[in-house]
């Protein structure tokens, strides 16, 4: 029990006439009576608070909520630490950005990947490279070469740079470099060219935003985390003020099973 009482009992025999002997057994049972107080009932009818509300005894104080439990839950998902904490409006705010940061995501992907799809279809179409092949070295030299011939060229000069006296060496340093039918590819026109690495660079600039996504993903995630923490160590301390467990005076009865009455006004600290 909490309470300091600070005033008198008041106590009135309503059985009178008792016995020496009897107050006397009544004084060492009385630690075994079960003493029924105001804070013990589920409901007070009899003591009110200042403001009018009625008190709460310690098996009404919330639980206090662990900080790491809240960290992490917004790491893996931000704004479920905050929504734990007892903070929803933050909770949607964290949640919203997060789910703007993957649509961004997943806007930037279909962007990229559409524009991939164009400029492997243009080369195709207009510089005869082979649409089967799907490696991006293959599709990086198309846009650096106008045809697979000078490419070749390109390929068997660094190899005699090389290897200037060794013949056999030099061809096995082409080997497996060079690009032959159906592979070797000739642009037609230079705007042909020109619109296909426009194509490409359209398509690896928006791959490479998603990194962007990602990177802003990882710092909500951090910021969630922590403001999650900040704010289950605020609903902690704050926990008795939400319980109702306020610094108030308190009048409470007191009874035994002997029918002895007592007023005691106490005060919660």
């Amino acid at each position: 029990m909490r309470y300091s009482i600070i005033t008198f009992i008041m106590a009135m025999l309503l059985a009178g006439g008792l016995s020496a002997q009897e107050i006397s057994a009544d004084e060492h049972q009385a630690p075994a009576d079960t003493v029924k107080t105001v804070t013990d009932r589920a409901k007070v009818e009899d003591a009110v608070f200042p403001d009018g509300t009625k008190p709460r005894g310690e098996s009404t104080r919330l639980p206090k909520k662990s900080i790491k439990k809240a960290f992490f839950m917004s790491l893996v998902l931000p704004g479920a630490g905050e929504y734990y904490a007892g903070s929803k409006k933050q909770a949607k705010a964290f949640m919203g950005t997060e789910a703007l940061i993957w649509s961004f995501y997943g806007f930037t992907w279909f962007q990229g990947e559409m524009w991939k799809r164009d400029y492997r279809n243009f080369a195709a179409q207009q510089a005869g490279a082979n649409p089967e092949r799907t490696e991006d070295i293959y599709y990086q030299n198309v846009y650096e070469y106008t045809s697979s011939y000078w490419y070749n060229e390109d390929v068997w000069a660094e190899a005699r740079m090389i290897y200037p006296d060794d013949p056999q060496a030099q061809e096995s340093y082409v080997a497996g470099l060079l690009y032959e039918s159906p592979d070797d590819w000739a642009w037609q026109t230079r705007d042909d060219w020109y619109q296909y690495r426009s194509l490409r660079v359209k398509s690896q600039e928006a791959l490479h935003r998603r990194s962007y996504s990602v990177g802003a993903a990882i710092l909500n995630r951090l910021l969630s985390a922590v403001n999650a923490a900040r704010l289950t160590k605020r609903y902690n301390k704050k926990r008795p003020l939400r319980a109702g467990l306020q610094d108030y005076w308190q009048l409470r009865f007191l009874s035994n099973r002997n029918c002895d009455i007592g007023l005691a006004l106490g005060r919660n600290f």
